[in-house]
């Protein structure tokens, strides 16, 4: 869960929402969270410590992105049409 506080999720929010209206694409997001990055890097300045910091950022929005929204999709989507066969065999064969 990212931790930030209201009143800068407030601010940041107009941001993000303009963002939103003009990015269409894979491609468009790639580029944005990409050059925003690069940018926060550069403003920050250029060492392993803040590289590091920025570029974890970016996972664990992936991450919280995954957790929250993609794994209740496709267990949704698995209970509507039922799991990979060779998945059950497979996790069978593993149990201890």
């Amino acid at each position: 869960m990212p931790y930030t506080e209201q009143v800068d999720r407030n601010k940041l929010d107009l941001i993000i929402n303009e963002a939103a209206k003009r990015i269409e694409t894979k491609g468009d997001l790639n580029y944005f969270i990409s050059e925003l990055t690069a940018q926060l890097i550069l403003v920050s300045g250029i060492n392993y410590t803040n590289i590091s910091n920025w570029v974890d950022g970016v996972h664990g929005a992936e991450r919280e992105l995954t957790r929250r929204i993609l794994v209740p999709y496709e267990k949704r989507k698995e209970d509507l049409n039922g799991d990979v066969k060779s998945f059950d065999k497979i996790l069978k064969l593993l149990e201890v």
